[in-house]
């Protein structure tokens, strides 16, 4: 989970972006994203998929695998968030 996205969620999350991420690749222990989460300050839900069912249901082919979801309730991204900078383009859907 990548600090950008921690900053996206507190820039825009009032002008109706919500941001939920799938995690299920180093983090295996639910302790380890707990812990993970509050050290970075990530305030987006995060949903450990230990099995992978909800990844495979979502056809997310990697992790983490984040949504972002405009104020209409469409997903104007997916993907792997780590280093992504197509990030940047969503700003003029928010």
């Amino acid at each position: 989970m990548t600090p950008h996205l921690v900053k996206w969620h507190k820039q825009f999350a009032d002008q109706g972006l919500v941001i939920i991420e799938i995690d299920n690749g180093k983090m295996d222990r639910l302790e380890d994203l707990r812990e993970h989460v509050s050290s970075a300050g990530i305030e987006f839900p995060v949903i450990h998929d230990a099995g992978g069912r909800i990844c495979s249901e979502f056809g997310a082919r990697m992790y983490p695998t984040a949504y972002l979801i405009d104020r209409e309730g469409q997903v104007v991204w997916e993907g792997n968030p780590n280093g992504n900078r197509q990030l940047s383009i969503l700003k003029s859907t928010l």
